[in-house]
């Protein structure tokens, strides 16, 4: 008789778990480890490839929206309680794992612990402050928080303010970067090439999340004044990049296909960017933490402790691509000590570090420090060893 083949949901409410490095990662390895992997979560424009092994499960639907407004009530997980209740017994299934990703996946795997007893996980990627919600807000978080058996944050700085923000016990803490398996590796096809930039040139690139607090409007700015012979690529997440950017472009069309070259295509994996990072010389990592409007609980605090959490600059070292940076914290701190990037005031100040990143040392620096710190394949036991664990 062959092993029976152990089943786990995993509640990811972003929807983009193949361009989350750490989640690509701990799919890739529970699959390796024989699970099925049922997979909920909300469609975006996040590429959401099939995959072998995972049963896609897109929220629809007017219960997910009385969920989302029940969950934000002090008394709310009750009622999302008996509503998750329904939910398991319209949709039954035996799972020996739950893994809840962020708010939305934390109290959804709670629920769901209360009426199984199964065991869950719970991995933060996004920290939610009180200051910058409500206690009431972070109630159902707090409520949800007390029977988790192992949560995953990225470095100590944010597990000290998540423990504090969600009344966690540290004993439970496991450390995971972000950050994805192995070495990159590069591709003979390469973007650069394909966007017409001279092969002399060197080569920038900012990629990821390309709106405000990532500062792409002054990186923009300042490019006019960059040495003749380098570039800029600019390559959002999950492509349409000259949508998201055209009034800031539309204000340096003089300098677009001749200093600025834009990349409109989407990643499917983010552990497979060869193509798009092969030939680049230095990568753009500036974060500037916004405390007003609609999405502060994201852009606040959140950045602001950002520590190890930049899948972006962790993908830069993958590839032995040094970073230039702002003052961000932990990497920061790390880029000064073990120099693999320079840290910058402001973008304007790009210009008068491209040369000096330039040498070689930083790109073999950058390659250590990923191998050496941030690889998954350094977690990848202890990893390995709490999934079993928890779905023994």
């Amino acid at each position: 008789m062959g092993r029976k083949m152990k089943r786990a949901l995993i509640y990811h409410a972003e929807g983009n778990p193949f361009n989350n490095p750490t989640m690509k990662c701990l799919i890739d390895l529970m699959l390796e480890r024989g699970f099925s992997i049922d997979l909920h979560y909300l469609q975006s424009t996040a590429p959401m490839p099939l995959y072998k092994g995972i049963k896609l499960f897109p929220f629809r639907g007017r219960l997910q929206r009385w969920k989302d407004k029940l969950s934000v009530r002090p008394l709310g997980i009750f009622p999302v309680f008996f509503i998750g209740l329904l939910q398991k017994i319209i949709n039954y299934k035996r799972y020996n794992l739950i893994i809840g990703v962020d708010r939305q996946g934390l109290i959804a795997a709670s629920e769901l612990h209360k009426i199984t007893g199964i065991p869950y996980i719970f991995i933060s990627f996004e920290i939610m402050f009180e200051e910058e919600t409500s206690a009431e807000y972070k109630l159902p978080e707090r409520e949800a928080s007390k029977e988790v058996a192992a949560w995953i944050v990225q470095d100590d700085v944010r597990a000290a303010q998540l423990q504090r923000e969600n009344h966690l016990d540290p004993l439970n803490k496991i450390l995971l970067p972000v950050a994805s398996a192995g070495v990159g590796i590069k591709r003979e096809s390469r973007l650069r090439d394909r966007l017409g930039i001279p092969r002399s040139w060197k080569v920038a690139i900012s990629m990821g999340h390309l709106d405000k607090c990532s500062m792409i409007s002054q990186i923009i700015n300042s490019i006019a004044d960059w040495p003749d012979d380098w570039a800029l690529i600019v390559h959002a997440r999950y492509g349409h990049t000259s949508a998201i950017l055209a009034e800031y472009l539309s204000k340096n069309a003089n300098l677009l296909n001749r200093k600025i070259f834009v990349s409109d295509a989407a990643t499917e994996f983010v552990d497979d960017m060869g193509d798009i990072l092969s030939g680049v010389n230095v990568g753009l990592a500036f974060y500037m933490p916004e405390y007003e409007g609609k999405y502060r609980h994201f852009t606040g605090n959140n950045l602001k402790y950002l520590g190890l959490s930049s899948g972006k600059i962790s993908t830069y070292l993958r590839y032995d691509i040094p970073v230039i940076m702002n003052d961000i914290g932990v990497y920061a701190e790390e880029a000064r000590t073990f120099k693999f990037g320079c840290v910058v005031n402001h973008p304007v100040h790009i210009k008068d570090y491209l040369a000096e990143i330039s040498r070689e040392e930083y790109s073999k620096n950058a390659r250590n420090y990923y191998s050496e710190k941030l690889d998954f394949n350094i977690y990848r036991h202890n990893i390995l060893s709490l999934i079993d664990e928890m779905a023994a």
